[in-house]
């Protein structure tokens, strides 16, 4: 006799259940609310490509010229105290104090060389957050021009082609948040044309990126095997 009262308490709870679905759904249905429009921009390609225009490149320019020509000075006085040593021999006077200039000489270019490629990476990354937010405040207006609610930050294709490390595979993939959308929701095209950002091709890019990437590493500051073998 209990099992008709389990199954009636249930028929009960189901007809509750139905009539407050019911109501939520009606009550969104009448609050005229409009269904979300979603759409999504590859900002990182036109990061990229902004950042070549003559409004960013000509100021990194300069900053990676004025530290060249640093490290070229010292880089000078290096070779010299290097020629000068290959000529010594052990007994030539001098010779230790030779050795230690050219060693101090040594780690002041490495030394230089370190500050560069950080100022040149700090310079980059301001550059590259300024240029973001111009661009993320485009798109944006760019969106709500054309009704959408929603605009996701994706790259376009599911190909990767850096399989360098794991580190970049990785990055790329979460650069990718989007894997399936409809035609014509992508607003790359559009905001790229209304902001005049030439799209660059991969040799092209390939090309920039290895002219206006970070400074150089150390590339000295050994002491010449020709002093050492001499004795």
């Amino acid at each position: 006799m209990r099992r008709p009262a389990i199954h009636l308490s249930a028929l009960v709870l189901v007809v509750a259940l139905a009539a407050i679905t019911h109501r939520v759904v009606g009550s969104a249905l009448q609050s005229g609310e409009t269904p979300p429009r979603v759409a999504s921009i590859d900002m990182l390609s036109l990061l990229e490509d902004y950042l070549r225009i003559d409004e960013f490149k000509p100021d990194r320019d300069a900053l990676r010229a004025e530290w060249e020509t640093r490290l070229a000075d010292t880089q000078q006085i290096l070779s010299g105290l290097e020629g000068e040593l290959r000529m010594a021999t052990p007994q030539t006077p001098g010779v230790q104090q030779l050795q230690q200039r050219y060693q101090q000489t040594a780690y002041q270019f490495q030394q230089l060389q370190r500050e560069a490629s950080m100022a040149f990476d700090r310079f980059s990354a301001a550059q590259a957050a300024d240029a973001y937010a111009v661009l993320y405040d485009s798109a944006v207006e760019l969106a709500q021009e054309r009704g959408y609610s929603h605009l996701i930050a994706s790259r376009q294709s599911g190909e990767i082609d850096d399989r360098n490390n794991l580190s970049t595979v990785t990055q790329e993939i979460l650069a990718r948040p989007v894997m399936l959308a409809p035609d014509g929701h992508d607003l790359t095209a559009v905001l790229r044309d209304r902001m005049s950002i030439p799209e660059q091709s991969d040799d092209e890019a390939e090309g920039a990126d290895e002219s206006d990437g970070p400074m150089p590493e150390d590339v000295s500051g050994q002491t010449p095997e020709s002093e050492e073998s001499d004795g």
